[in-house]
């Protein structure tokens, strides 16, 4: 037996921790010497101190099985969970000592045993903890011997926090009861298993999980297994029973997952027996049938498309109060945030419904690519994270069709993170990572999009069949095992090879390094000679912002799969029979279309590069497009929109010309093409937002958005399409905000008779469309007051529906009251205020979005920096998103002097925001050189295009009285 201090009294622990009664505890206090406290919740000392890399295992000894024992005692003022871990480890090196991971456990010293299986029990000479790895060390008297198995015991204490992390505690309100229950959930990814019990917390490393979770009669308990017995009797107790799981496949320690709650459940079995559950809160149950419907179905999908079965008898989904990330793709039992599985008809929108597909289809795509095959170590974190972003479009797509999901690839994930990884302090796909801090840090657009978009483009120079046939070798090779970048390479080769869609003379490695081993992309610049239809095309990297001498990278080169179309032709074909190679700067090619017709590069936007064109060709794309814009594919008039705008961003195209593109806009009814445009016009407008230009470039923008937002008008109809849902909500955002004034009245008279209904709670009795929610309610409370505010955030308090909530809340920062939004900043930090801490920092990052709130929010940041970061630093996600919404956009001297004042002042505690915070000022100090070469310029053109708008207005209506 061992004594140690917990809390306020003396806790009697014994040896057999699980054979006798069981007690709750608090332990906060320090243990004694025969009781390791190991935390990870350090007091920010020494900071300047580098952080430790070398923090992998080491290597002598594989787990083989687990045997875990978990009582979370969900139970205010105490929170804590009893453990037991048993490992059963095989030597392949002899050394003397066990290093697991553990982390904020108090572990008792003297429960820890080893024994050989089937033969003695080893000695122990120490026991020591290494805080900076996180190491947990056992120290032998004797070595262990190649080839046999042993086995460790151990008993400890763990904290059930509501850090979002390890095994924590989240909370909801129980509307029948008016209480509030508790549940204990986990969050492992990346580095936090070690939390929850003392293991291998490495991906590559995988072993079998035995699971046995004690909980109280009146709640349950899900693992990623069905469960083998439950209700069992718990020794010494009536109040807590066991239940225990059937022993796991082999698998990683990040994707364990366990939730203990009073949450219910809807159900539906498919044909191969896979039981399907969705999980939420008793309230909720009603918002799981969308995601009971779609989530069998792309579940079945992935089982033909990767044509390896489904590997589990069961796949649980839930939707947790508290979450830190979006979703987590644990082994038959994924947890999302709320707003990322509940759907409800008539309250959410089409863009929370379209998010909530792709959600689940990314996690159930996780199922196979991370969890079946694990990358070996995070460096290729893009392989699950990338593949799982494209795939999930595919599943999307052939589960609900009429989203048109897959064609919305271009805007949603390419474009968007050319805007990352077009900066020079963007990251390799492939990085290597060491520190938890720089695996956190990964978490980023590069990995998930940039990811995606090379597969996306992979799956086109191969061809789609190709592609299949090689990641179904791969999976099939590597199941239950891990795997690297290069594993996946040599099987597509082999089956490129096979099928001969890949040259013999050319490999994907060799195309595919160029893509994942240096960061950025390429430009491809196209010189037509017209009079013998071929073209000079040139490489170049792509870098936002002028290039200064030096920064040109002369030596960064692509294999690029070149593909074009004439404008009127067929853009169907995506493969390509043409290549750029890594050492080539430039390129003739033949086939180009007969003078006075545009050629169009990258055929729907398949490659990873952006196209630039000679002026020549600019102008007949732009005539084309006044024209019969139908002539080029929706997907490369978002592209070209894109294009135009960036490059003319970046100095390499004159902004006229670039403009002169947009204006075809007022004719185009079409939701891509649109995304891109108002998302690369959306920088200019923060730019000028703050200038004397600004009046100008509503102006300009109402002539390009006023024919669609009167062609859809303000109310929906029937006849609506999915695309054209979303492209009303577009369209009404930018009238609104351009202040068109039939889209202003019409949101504050809905919003006006939302607030006069007696019963405003009512859920399908709110008099505004679902799908123009946050549009209205912002526009609404920007032009109201505090009445309109104080309205919004009691719908706030009451609504049951997470997307709802959501909208809400982000409204909220739409305010223009300085005194409510820094209300509302303080709000964001304040344990009772009915912000979630999941929420928070968005709050904060929304009101940054806001004009007004745009230097308050900083403000907030620099004043409260303690508060914050105690906040939101410790989470994975958090700091990093709340540091990009805050800082972004900026274009004045003093405001980048700020933000390296910021960085230099708090550079040891950004953690995994030091990258975000880095590309904040390089954004910044690009968006200071755009104002000071292109303000006068576009100012001028927007002048001219408003006055020869008048002109054209006063002839026709001179006309028009000559002729009536």
């Amino acid at each position: 037996k061992a004594f140690f201090t917990m809390g306020a009294g003396i806790f009697l622990v014994l040896s057999l921790l699980f054979h006798h009664p069981v007690q709750s505890q608090t332990c906060e206090a320090e243990c004694t010497a025969d009781c390791l406290k190991l935390t990870n919740e350090k007091a920010r000392l020494n900071l300047d101190q580098a952080k430790v890399l070398d923090v992998r295992l080491p290597t002598h000894l594989v787990p083989l099985k687990y045997t875990l024992k978990l009582i979370p005692f969900i139970i205010p003022d105490n929170f804590t969970i009893r453990g037991n871990a048993e490992i059963e480890m095989r030597c392949i090196e002899s050394s003397s000592n066990i290093t697991l991971h553990a982390a904020d456990l108090s572990i008792e010293n003297d429960t820890v045993t080893v024994v050989e299986k089937g033969g003695k029990k080893l000695n122990i000479d120490n026991i020591d903890y290494d805080e900076d790895r996180e190491f947990f060390i056992i120290h032998l008297t004797e070595s262990c011997t190649v080839g046999k198995s042993y086995v460790t015991n151990i008993q400890y204490t763990a904290y059930l926090k509501d850090n979002l992390k390890g095994f924590y505690r989240s909370a909801y309100k129980d509307e029948e009861s008016n209480t509030t229950e508790y549940l204990a959930t986990t969050q492992f990814q990346v580095t936090d298993a070690r939390r929850a019990f003392p293991c291998f917390d490495e991906p590559g490393i995988k072993a079998n999980f035995k699971v046995s979770l004690g909980r109280r009669k009146d709640m349950s308990s899900i693992s990623n297994m069905p469960i083998e017995s439950m209700g069992v009797e718990m020794e010494g107790t009536d109040e807590y029973v066991w239940d225990h799981y059937q022993q796991s496949v082999k698998m990683s320690t990040y994707l364990l997952a366990f939730v203990v709650s009073k949450f219910e459940f809807t159900e539906s079995t498919r044909d191969s027996n896979v039981r399907f559950r969705i999980w939420s809160t008793p309230n909720s149950l009603d918002q799981t049938e969308y995601a009971k419907d779609i989530g069998p179905k792309v579940l079945e999908y992935f089982e033909s498309y990767f044509n390896v079965p489904y590997p589990l008898p069961k796949q649980d989904m839930i939707a947790i109060p508290d979450f830190g990330a979006g979703a987590m793709e644990n082994w038959g039992l994924i947890t999302y945030r709320e707003t990322a599985l509940m759907y409800k008809q008539g309250v959410s929108s089409a863009k929370s419904k379209q998010r909530i597909a792709m959600v689940i289809s990314h996690e159930l795509a996780h199922q196979w690519f991370g969890n079946l095959v694990t990358p070996s170590w995070w460096t290729d974190l893009w392989l699950n994270e990338g593949f799982a972003s494209y795939v999930a479009y595919l599943g999307v797509e052939a589960a609900q069709p009429e989203m048109k999901y897959l064609e919305q690839f271009v805007v949603t994930d390419l474009q968007d993170v050319f805007s990352m990884d077009g900066l020079k302090s963007s990251h390799e796909i492939s990085i290597p990572v060491q520190h938890p801090d720089e695996i956190a840090e990964i978490f980023d657009k590069i990995s998930y999009k940039k990811g995606a978009s090379i597969i996306r483009m992979m799956n086109h120079y191969l061809s789609t069949e190709t592609f299949r046939k090689g990641l179904t070798n791969y999976l099939n090779e590597f199941q239950f095992n891990a795997a690297e970048q290069d594993d996946l390479w040599r099987h597509l080769t082999s089956q490129g090879h096979k099928d001969g869609k890949l040259p013999l003379d050319m490999n994907v490695k060799t195309i595919m390094d160029t893509w994942t081993l240096k960061m950025g992309f390429p430009v491809v610049s196209v010189e037509r000679n017209y009079a013998n239809n071929t073209a000079t095309v040139r490489q170049d990297r792509f870098l936002i912002g002028e290039v200064t001498d030096g920064e040109t990278d002369v030596d960064y080169g692509w294999w690029i799969p070149i593909t074009f179309a004439a404008a009127g032709s067929s853009f169907e074909n995506t493969y390509n029979e043409n290549w750029m190679k890594e050492d080539e700067k430039s390129k003739e090619m033949a086939g180009m279309p007969e003078n006075g017709t545009a050629v169009v590069f990258n055929v729907q936007q398949t490659g990873y590069y952006r196209v630039n064109y000679d002026t020549t060709n600019w102008n007949l794309i732009a005539k084309t497009l006044l024209e019969d814009h139908s002539a080029i594919h929706v997907e490369n008039r978002a592209q070209i929109m894109d294009d135009a705008l960036n490059l003319a961003k970046s100095g390499l195209l004159e902004y006229d010309t670039a403009l002169s593109v947009t204006e075809y806009l007022s004719k185009e009814v079409e939701y891509i093409p649109w995304k891109a445009s108002l998302t690369g016009l959306e920088y200019i407008k923060n730019m000028l937002k703050a200038t004397p230009a600004y009046g100008d470039f509503k102006r300009y923008m109402l002539r390009l958005v006023d024919p669609i937002y009167t062609e859809l008008g303000f109310n929906p109809k029937p006849t609506d399409t999915h695309l054209q849902i979303l492209l009303r909500t577009i369209a009404v955002d930018w009238a609104c905000s351009m202040e068109n004034k039939d889209c202003l009245q019409n949101t504050v008279r809905s919003f006006a008779a939302w607030m006069r209904m007696a019963e405003p709670d009512i859920e399908d009795a709110n008099p505004i469309d679902v799908n123009l929610r946050y549009e209205t309610y912002c526009s609404a409370i920007s032009s109201g007051g505090e009445a309109e505010f104080n309205f919004a955030w009691e719908r706030y308090k009451r609504s049951q529906v997470a997307s709802e909530k959501a909208t809400i809340l982000s409204a909220l920062s739409c305010t223009k009251e300085t005194w409510l939004l820094n209300k509302y900043l303080n709000m964001s930090i304040t344990p009772s205020s009915g912000v979630r801490k999941q929420d928070g920092f968005k709050v904060i990052g929304d009101i940054a979005a806001n004009t007004i709130g745009r230097s308050l929010a900083f403000d907030f940041i620099n004043e409260e920096w303690d508060a914050v970061h105690d906040a939101y630093g410790q989470g994975a996600f958090f700091m990093s998103k709340l540091m990009r919404n805050v800082m972004s956009d900026r274009n004045k001297n003093i405001e980048i002097k700020n933000l390296k004042a910021f960085e230099k002042e708090h550079a040891s505690e950004l953690g995994t925001a030091t990258r975000t915070v880095r590309q904040a000022i390089e954004g910044g100090e690009a968006n200071l050189a755009w104002m000071k070469k292109n303000y006068d310029i576009i100012w001028s053109w927007l002048r001219e295009q408003n006055e020869n708008q008048e002109s054209a207005k006063q002839e026709e209506n001179v006309w028009n009285l000559i002729l009536n």
